[in-house]
């Protein structure tokens, strides 16, 4: 629900770029993330995490890039709430979870149960009808849903899928988010705070919160209805982008009524996946 207010809210910082949202964002993310590795056990697994990234300088390129994917993920969501692409965001993150169905298939080796198979059938479905009426896949859905399971498959491959090494993810991105906010307000001297600030600073730490529940739903939640909730998210920001004034035409319903039911095959699976932590 959070993520979906935050998608809401977006769309209403006049005054603000994407890239100021984004880089805000980086920052709240931080603080709950610094409070959650004050206990010993927990600064224990960020420091075995630590020793083990920067003995290997492989490690050390995989953890920018994967930074680099998240911060772009980061922004896009901010930056299609604002431009009146909140749409294509949405269906990036319908279409997330079903390519990641194929990427453990075909790189990971998973076993696919029929319903997973009928569900990747689906989707595949919904994907032509927007090749057929929109002439192409907008780029902010490629962004997600392409970009994102290489940042999952990368994690997964190296054994660095840890609540610990996306702490040192949004650590390296700190120090570009607090240099874009200074810029923006070193560029423009006479710029002033904009009127929206406390929309800003809602959203901000709406998304530390996000978080920080994404985190505890995680731990506490039976693995079957934590990944079945997963697939609501999209929802929300569908009905979000509509909330923003987007508007479904009668060709998006070829689109979005085979992804809804791939992800309902999915669910009705059996074998619902725990998302690795942070997809937006």
């Amino acid at each position: 629900m959070l993520f979906g207010i935050i998608s809401l809210i977006g769309g209403n910082l006049h005054g603000f770029t994407s890239e100021e949202a984004a880089a805000w964002r980086v920052i709240f993310i931080l603080l709950p993330l610094i409070a959650l590795h004050t206990a010993p056990r927990a600064r224990a697994a960020l420091g075995a995490v630590v020793r083990r990234i920067f003995r290997s300088p492989k490690l050390i390129v995989l953890l920018l890039v994967n930074s680099a994917i998240m911060g772009a993920q980061l922004w896009v969501f901010m930056w299609g709430a604002a431009h009146g692409h909140a749409q294509d965001v949405a269906f990036g993150y319908f279409l997330l979870p079903l390519v990641m169905v194929v990427v453990g298939r075909f790189l990971f080796r998973d076993r696919l149960v029929i319903l997973q198979w009928c569900a990747v059938a689906a989707a595949a479905i919904g994907v032509l009808a927007q090749l057929v009426i929109a002439g192409g896949i907008t780029w902010p859905v490629l962004l997600i849903a392409g970009l994102y399971p290489v940042y999952f498959a990368l994690r997964r491959a190296t054994g660095l899928d840890t609540m610990q090494v996306f702490f040192l993810e949004i650590i390296v991105l700190t120090l570009p988010a607090v240099a874009m906010i200074v810029f923006f307000y070193a560029s423009e001297p006479g710029r002033g705070i904009p009127a929206a600030w406390p929309l800003m600073l809602t959203m901000a730490i709406l998304s530390g919160i996000a978080m920080v529940c994404y985190i505890l739903a995680s731990q506490l939640l039976p693995l079957s209805l934590f990944g079945l909730l997963s697939y609501l998210e999209p929802v929300l920001l569908l009905g979000a982008s509509l909330l923003l004034g987007e508007v479904l035409t009668v060709g998006d319903i070829f689109v979005y009524i085979p992804i809804v039911i791939a992800l309902v095959l999915l669910g009705l699976s059996g074998r619902p996946r725990k998302r690795p932590e942070f997809s937006r």
